[in-house]
């Protein structure tokens, strides 16, 4: 059996979403997962790049914080099963786990946003044990375009390339995955090291934004780097790839080990026997190859690849030699960071990401706050918190279930998401009470606030409107809301144009607007989609925060109705209309955004 290290798989995340971060069990045969040790066993891992991911639904110091959770899940497992795995950094350390039959443990940071923009966190994760970072995941950040958003930099910026020379100089591996193709060339030019792409396949054979170029596949192989192809049936696939985004009806289309096997393959041609690896992605993603079900079924792989003429060195190199390699050419400045025996860092990797001196000496003011109210975990901040931080807004957001502020003291704005609940729903929410209570505040103060969904209809509620449950046409997707004349000429619903698409999930509707209200914009089932009470105080029954890519996570209705469609077609229609709609909703954030900075600059005057 041929040795395998996988480069990426997502355990330690399905065992926060699912177990409570428990290690408990992995041991045998865990049916709801593709890993557990005895299929890791039966698959010949050998070693294994353990992916340390967080859902963007958090930000910023968030992100930290849950990073820093997932790393220790990764150190608890080991320490749960020490005759099973073994931590490892170095390349050293895998070939002496493997020769002792232990499963080498090591870590991936999948994303740049868990940096938070500094430097020193990511020498702290390097010294629990980090030896890759991806540099984007799914989302453009703040120093590096994405393969599957806006691009908004042009590849890496100034900062971006001090993230690659940092991770160069303390042995991190530049990890290509998930970036766009220009994000790919620009850390190429900087890295004086050897890359990875961890987890992505061979633009070539499936035009999927996720995979890898054949002029970036080549320079991979001549810098010395691995692209470690994945398992993923729509990077593989191009009638995959389609059916899943033309919203998944009928059968999928097969995909099976020949189709990996033809990606491997052409990743060889292009970029040589050296650089090309495993990266499957199990536990990340839902679906696998058929007869790649999961960790257990390497061999198979393998034994594809033999079958096609590839002798047992070239298994070996792709299985784990090239991996070991790579790992290898960046093995001495990784321990010479750890022994404080390397270069010292670049002043600009030692600028502190938030430098409270340096602002108030340059006189620069303070970012102006908003509370965002949680009513149900799940229910975002999403796209929102990043919005407003790029207007210079801070976002506090509370989960309604932690307690609220007493007051808006200090906040320059409000926002109140949804949560699956009626305003004066109190048995179930009692925090809505106080929620209520600073609605109130907000109206009275005329405080910038948008209120979505929930949180618009307890604007209404609050304010002497009328709010009906379980009432009018079932709204879900994205629809059609078109403004009024006022709308149209109002600073956030401006933004919809002659109309735009949002998403909705939701029965319950606004059936009388409050005395004094202005209709800002109508739907074709449901008047009230968009209101403003005062100047600045605007409620929305539909939802502006969130993409097409967040109706992944909704449920089927328990008891569809004949106005119910399936969460599929459900995601194709909002996924062609993705653009138009992040478009129109970031315009929409905009236009909160000058409000807040307009309310503040007042109050400082004041």
């Amino acid at each position: 059996m041929i040795p395998v290290i996988d480069g990426h798989n997502d355990l330690a995340w399905a065992r926060r979403e699912r177990f409570g971060y428990t290690t408990d069990g992995l041991d045998r045969v865990v049916p709801e997962l593709h890993t557990d040790l005895p299929r890791l066993d039966a698959g010949g891992v050998g070693g294994q790049f353990w992916s340390v991911w967080i859902d963007p639904v958090l930000t910023g110091a968030e992100q930290v914080t849950a990073t820093l959770e997932q790393i220790d899940f990764v150190h608890r497992l080991v320490a749960a099963y020490p005759d099973r795995l073994r931590l490892a950094r170095t390349a050293d350390d895998v070939r002496a786990s493997m020769r002792d039959g232990r499963i080498a443990s090591l870590i991936g940071v999948e994303g740049g946003a868990q940096l938070d923009g500094s430097l020193a966190v990511l020498r702290q994760y390097a010294r629990l044990g980090a030896r890759y970072l991806t540099l984007t995941w799914s989302r453009t950040i703040d120093w590096a375009d994405s393969a599957t958003d806006e691009a908004r930099h042009g590849g890496l910026t100034d900062f971006g390339r001090d993230v690659v020379r940092e991770l160069n100089r303390i042995g991190v591996l530049v990890d290509l995955a998930h970036v766009s193709p220009a994000t790919m060339r620009d850390a190429l030019q900087i890295s004086t090291r050897p890359v990875i792409v961890s987890h992505s396949a061979a633009y070539a054979l499936c035009a999927h934004p996720r995979n890898v170029p054949d002029d970036v596949l080549r320079a991979i192989g001549a810098q010395g780097g691995v692209v470690m192809v994945a398992f993923v049936p729509s990077f593989l696939s191009p009638a995959r790839r389609e059916w899943v985004e033309g919203g998944e009806h009928g059968d999928a289309p097969v995909v099976g080990i020949p189709q990996l096997a033809d990606h491997i393959e052409h990743v060889r041609d292009v970029a040589g026997p050296h650089a090309v690896g495993l990266g499957a992605d199990y536990d990340g993603t839902d679906a696998m190859p058929s007869g790649l079900e999961d960790v257990s079924r390497y061999q198979d792989l393998l034994q594809e690849l033999r079958r096609r003429g590839w002798s047992e060195p070239d298994l070996g190199a792709l299985a784990h030699g090239n991996v070991l390699r790579v790992l290898e050419a960046s093995d001495a400045d990784h321990l010479a960071f750890l022994a404080g025996t390397a270069e010292p860092p670049a002043a600009a990797a030692l600028t502190p990401a938030v430098d409270a001196d340096a602002r108030a000496l340059a006189g620069e003011p303070v970012r102006p706050r908003v509370l965002a109210v949680v009513n149900a975990a799940p229910s975002g901040p999403r796209r929102l918190t990043g919005w407003l931080a790029d207007e210079g807004v801070e976002v506090h957001a509370v989960l309604g279930a932690d307690g609220l502020p007493e007051s808006l003291d200090g906040y320059a704005g409000l926002v109140m998401l949804g949560g699956g609940l009626m305003p004066d729903d109190d048995d179930r929410a009692p925090w809505l009470a106080q929620e209520r209570e600073l609605a109130r505040q907000a109206i009275d103060a005329d405080l910038p606030t948008l209120g979505i969904c929930l949180g618009g209809q307890l604007l209404a509620h609050v304010a002497g409107g009328e709010v009906r449950a379980k009432f009018g046409p079932r709204e879900r997707g994205a629809t059609l809301i078109t403004p009024s004349e006022e709308g149209r000429a109002d600073l956030l619903t401006t933004s919809l144009g002659a109309g735009a698409p949002m998403i909705e999930n939701h029965q319950d509707m606004i059936t009388a607007l409050p005395p004094g209200a202005v209709l800002l914009a109508s739907s074709a089932a449901v008047a009230h989609q968009a209101f403003r009470l005062g100047e600045r105080v605007y409620g929305v029954q539909f939802h502006p925060e969130v993409g097409a890519e967040d109706l992944l996570k909704w449920d089927e209705p328990v008891s569809p109705g004949p106005e119910d469609r399936p969460v599929a077609e459900l995601v194709a229609e909002a996924r062609r209309a993705d653009g138009q709609n992040t478009g129109a909703a970031r315009a929409l954030v905009s236009g909160f955004a000058e409000h807040v900075r307009s309310f503040a600059a007042a109050q400082e005057q004041a």
